[in-house]
């Protein structure tokens, strides 16, 4: 027994210290501690003391880099790079949206500490164009920089297996192949979102589909948003993101109610199946100033505004649950 604490004790420091929490990058022409901490993607602010102590014996004066040294770097867990994550259904893989960016990405506050946000290409859904993947990709990046500033985990969630040309018919009940393919993809999509969302249990999640119908040019867009009709939490962040498309609408009239909600065979799949609350927000050009569609918005084309207005519309939902509580 004696011999057995004393291994016991020789190994502790072994068990303690085995596991770094740090990770080394090289020092580059122009850097100083903030900037590679801000391109690692952490606050500076808040880990330049550790960063400080990691690497005292290392630094110049105190605080001064040494070109092409290495430097320990924290591995916080609030860094950008783990809290904006791009997922790959098929196969299963995870990577960082930002990189590059990273350096000129500030923490704004915590506002949305504890908020898990899935984004889905609804363009990837419907199998569109290949320009208007491109605008729909560009939103959901500018939209997880917004909400990750606060605090938020993002996911951005694409699928390897694109949907079939199948416009018709019923999801569940199809039999053709392309629908067979079309279904394999959005349980791709649902088992990726679902595990997810069981591992961060307890937690503010949503799912935000955006779609983008025609070019977004400079002229006008016509916005249409919908959630599932059997969820409160659905309804309420579809409120709160069209409230505020509400105040930017060129028309500025009021909304009667929402269109038929997700009558649509992939979106409806999705909403019937994941576990996060669903909200679709749908984009489609158009030049005319005035919206034909009592259900339809009306605000000028603008890829910041959009993500403004949606990543505003999620902070608002998630402090208004807070209040509830």
């Amino acid at each position: 027994m004696k011999q057995f604490f004393s291994v016991f004790w020789m190994l502790l420091p072994v068990l303690l210290f085995g596991q770094t929490n740090y990770i080394t990058v090289v020092a580059q022409q122009g850097d100083g501690i903030f900037s590679m901490l801000r391109k690692e993607g952490l606050n500076p602010v808040k880990y330049y003391a550790e960063f400080v102590e990691l690497n005292k014996e290392n630094l110049r004066n105190g605080s001064e880099l040494h070109l092409g040294r290495e430097y320990k770097i924290p591995l916080g867990p609030d860094s950008l790079k783990r809290t904006g994550i791009q997922v790959q259904t098929d196969p299963k893989q995870e990577n960082s949206i930002f990189n590059e960016e990273l350096a000129h990405i500030d923490h704004k506050s915590d506002k949305l500490k504890d908020a898990v946000i899935y984004l889905i290409s609804g363009n990837d859904l419907m199998d569109e164009t290949p320009s208007n993947n491109r605008v729909t990709e560009e939103i959901n990046k500018r939209l997880a920089q917004e909400l990750i500033v606060h605090g938020a985990q993002v996911y951005v969630i694409e699928s390897k297996v694109k949907a079939q040309s199948i416009k018709s018919g019923n999801l569940e009940g199809e039999t053709t192949e392309g629908a067979l393919a079309n279904l394999d993809q959005m349980q791709e999509y649902l088992e990726t979102i679902n595990k997810k969302y069981l591992k961060n249990s307890g937690k503010y999640q949503r799912l935000l589909i955006t779609r983008v119908k025609g070019e977004i040019s400079n002229n006008y867009c016509d916005v249409s948003i919908y959630h599932h009709d059997n969820s409160e939490d659905g309804k309420r962040i579809a409120n709160n993101i069209q409230n505020l498309f509400q105040q930017k609408s060129v028309t500025r009239k009021r909304v009667k109610k929402y269109k038929e909600i997700f009558t649509d065979k992939n979106n409806l799949y999705l909403a019937k199946n994941s576990l996060p609350a669903i909200t679709l927000i749908e984009l489609e050009t158009t030049t005319k100033k005035n919206a034909t569609d009592d259900n339809t918005l009306v605000v000028k084309s603008n890829k910041a505004l959009f993500t403004d207005l949606i990543a505003n519309g999620v902070l608002n939902d998630y402090a208004e649950l807070n209040l509830q509580d």
